[in-house]
């Protein structure tokens, strides 16, 4: 009985450790998992004429600028560089009276930070802080897959007349659910939320989404939509047929969905 008791006690402990072993390297290896950064520097992108580069408090960007009246701050997802929209600007919005900034996060573009939600939080800020200085009549968000949740915290922190987001999440936690990983919510470093942080954003909130999408199901922004209609926010819900993840911004669809959203 006593050999039986020790042998039992050795498969909880092991299974403790494995258990902990595993929590730990979720915890620390989320970075490696969310983000796939392009590492280029940004001084190496092949702007178009009117685009520049961005630098603010050790922060980085481009920025389309032609003296419009209206600013579109947008955030891109997970992968490439903010080089990856350089066109996003001169080709899509300057025509509806919007210049556009694409923010670069920590860890890509040549930055040196290793890139986490809160590096993005403190990168977030500082752009709040230039924007505040800049004479815009109004600062509209646009975020697309990872960037939807940096776009909600901003909306949230500094409030948006429009909030516009393609193929968003109701938030990380659920995704690793969905996909059979389930662990104490406290052990995610990089708990995007945009239920929560869209739950007080009074600006009108736009959603497009890809019925195809195998990254981020369709079946997040239709959560996203009802939890946040449930709480009285203005939500509009656009599902592409045949769509995937990386299929939202071809013209002359994207150029369409535009002109009839971006109105200040």
């Amino acid at each position: 009985m006593l050999v039986c008791m020790k042998i039992l006690r050795g498969f909880i402990f092991l299974g403790v450790m494995t258990y902990g072993l595993a929590a730990a390297a979720a915890y620390f290896g989320q970075g490696k998992i969310l983000y796939y950064p392009d590492t280029r520097p940004l001084a190496d992108c092949n702007l178009p004429e009117g685009v520049e580069i961005w630098n603010e408090g050790g922060e980085q960007g481009l920025l389309a600028t032609a003296g419009h009246e209206n600013l579109l701050l947008f955030f891109h997802g997970n992968a490439g560089s903010a080089c990856n929209w350089r066109f996003l600007g001169v080709n899509h919005l300057a025509r509806l009276g919007y210049d556009v900034l694409v923010l670069e996060y920590p860890g890509y573009g040549g930055d040196s930070r290793t890139t986490s939600k809160q590096e993005i939080e403190v990168g977030l800020k500082v752009l709040a802080d230039w924007v505040a200085t800049q004479e815009y009549a109004h600062v509209s968000v646009m975020g697309y897959s990872i960037g939807t949740g940096a776009a909600s915290i901003y909306a949230r922190d500094n409030g948006a007349a429009q909030v516009v987001l393609f193929a968003p999440f109701d938030s990380i936690y659920n995704i690793a659910l969905a996909q059979g990983l389930k662990f104490p919510r406290a052990l995610l470093r990089e708990d995007y939320d945009n239920i929560a942080a869209l739950a007080d954003v009074t600006a009108p909130i736009t959603i497009a989404h890809g019925e195809a999408d195998e990254v981020i199901p369709v079946t997040h922004s239709e959560n996203l939509m009802r939890e946040l209609q449930a709480v009285g926010r203005d939500v509009r819900r656009e599902v592409r047929a045949g769509v995937g993840h990386n299929g939202l911004f071809e013209s002359p669809a994207f150029d369409d969905f535009l002109r009839y959203t971006l109105h200040p």
